[in-house]
């Protein structure tokens, strides 16, 4: 889809973006907002697109998807794996055939996947598998700290960081296939960019502060057992008996530790407290990620109202296009 095809669509829609960590309230908020101002829901969570994955991923209830329009939610099918650009072009396609209330509230956690839709993806040359598996090889024999100063030496403008060991590669595998900058490629398609947004668009996010982490890790405890309590095992094992075992979406926290559970690689007495010290790490990564971005109107899930946060999401909606 290009800009053309995008400037069909109804100018008129503010969409917000509802983010942060996992665990953080963050469907609950957009769900609240959603009913007060009349919008619907879309889904970037990266494993809330998956049939047969609901109790692992707390997707909506029942009852949620019944009172406020969602979308993007359990409708791909293992063995399926879901890529951003796809997710990208499966957006612009929903909202090419659904007249969407407005606001659209956007949510999710994946950072990745909010950052492809808010600021397009790189339409990147394929890169061999040879090459592929050269720069893997030499992640796992733990040159990262060689492999990061090859790439800084090449391309100094490069703004990753050494720990963020996917993208370097990615640009460490573009750098060797074809001598490419990926700094400069970036630079070149932010100018030229087809699937830059189109829309008026604000980011709220949810979280908590460190101040209150033990009273977080109260919540994720809770939750974790309630996911146990549902039937978390039998999801993930009906998907094992199917054949799906090395399914993407199955190393998912939650859903890894099962699964090691059930394979009897993890004790059932262990199982409760490694989702929970993983989901804890997946947080603490999350909370890294977003914090990068100074755009974000952050509230509190622990305080007793968003008075402040509900001011500007007024001003925002009421503001003209």
């Amino acid at each position: 889809m290009n800009l053309s095809e995008v400037a069909a669509f109804n100018k008129q829609i503010k969409v917000i973006f509802v983010v942060g960590p996992t665990a953080a309230g963050k469907s609950r908020l957009a769900l609240d907002l959603a009913q007060e101002y009349g919008g619907c829901i879309v889904n970037i969570d990266s494993v809330q697109f998956y049939q047969g994955l609901e109790i692992g991923s707390a997707a909506p209830t029942k009852e949620d998807l019944a009172s406020v329009n969602h979308y993007l939610y359990s409708y791909l099918k293992a063995p399926f794996e879901q890529t951003a650009g796809q997710y990208i072009r499966d957006f612009y396609k929903l909202l090419n055939e659904v007249q969407m209330p407005s606001p659209i509230f956007i949510v999710g956690g994946t950072g990745f996947y909010i950052q492809a839709l808010e600021k397009g993806m790189y339409n990147l040359p394929e890169v061999s598998d040879d090459i592929k598996s050269q720069v893997l090889s030499e992640f796992q024999m733990g040159k990262a700290e060689i492999l990061f100063r090859e790439l800084k030496e090449f391309d100094p403008a490069s703004d990753l960081h050494i720990n963020d060991h996917y993208r370097v590669g990615r640009a460490l595998e573009v750098k060797r296939a074809f001598n490419l900058k990926m700094s400069e490629f970036k630079r070149q398609n932010e100018e030229q960019n087809k699937y830059q947004f189109p829309f008026a668009y604000i980011k709220i996010g949810q979280t908590f502060s460190n101040e209150k982490k033990d009273l977080f890790l109260k919540h994720v405890e809770k939750r974790t057992q309630a996911m146990l309590q549902n039937g978390i095992i039998d999801e993930v094992n009906s998907f094992l008996k199917a054949g799906f075992e090395d399914w993407a979406p199955l190393s998912s926290v939650g859903f890894l530790e099962v699964k090691n559970y059930l394979n009897n690689s993890l004790d059932q007495t262990e199982l409760k407290d490694q989702i929970v010290t993983s989901t804890m790490q997946l947080v603490k990564k999350q909370k890294t990620w977003f914090k990068r971005d100074q755009s974000i109107l952050w509230s509190d899930m622990f305080a007793d109202n968003h008075t402040e946060l509900n001011l500007k999401i007024q001003d925002f909606l009421n503001s003209p296009i």
